[in-house]
């Protein structure tokens, strides 16, 4: 595929964010992504099907007190 797309997002303080597999076989992870990022984060929806490589890096904004403070 193309170019590698970056965007800013949090994982969301929910208890379904992260969810381990019963049968041991992987988990899946929600992301909370501002409308801010929507641009950048868009062309995710192409890469659906697709195996992905992913790096995880903490912003130097480390946390997100709520919904209504997105605005980095």
């Amino acid at each position: 595929m193309g170019d590698p797309i970056t965007f800013l997002a949090s994982i969301p303080p929910l208890q379904s964010a992260i969810q381990v597999h019963g049968g041991g076989d992987g988990m899946r992870i929600k992301l909370e992504i501002p409308e801010t990022e929507m641009g950048n984060a868009v062309e995710l929806l192409t890469m659906r099907g697709v195996v992905l490589r992913v790096t995880v890096r903490v912003s130097e904004k480390r946390e997100v007190v709520s919904d209504e403070e997105w605005e980095w």
